[in-house]
């Protein structure tokens, strides 16, 4: 990815930013944005009900990717 790019593989990385920073209104983002905010957010160690508040989803799904992602490395 180029330094200062704002899209990424289909993904709009300055929404998914936007939603991680916690700060204003959260854009809506596809699953695909909000499973790579939760990479980053996991990266950045954030705890699972964290995530799920900043993304709108439960605790449960936030895990569920977690495990999905983890069986991919």
């Amino acid at each position: 990815m180029l330094p200062g790019s704002t899209w990424h593989r289909g993904i709009d990385l300055i929404a998914v930013e936007r939603a991680m920073s916690g700060r204003g209104p959260s854009p809506a983002l596809t699953e695909e944005e909000k499973r790579y905010a939760c990479r980053e957010m996991t990266r950045a160690e954030m705890s699972a009900r964290e995530i799920a508040e900043r993304l709108g989803v439960a605790d449960r799904t936030v895990s569920r990717w977690r495990d999905e992602d983890g069986d991919e490395t």
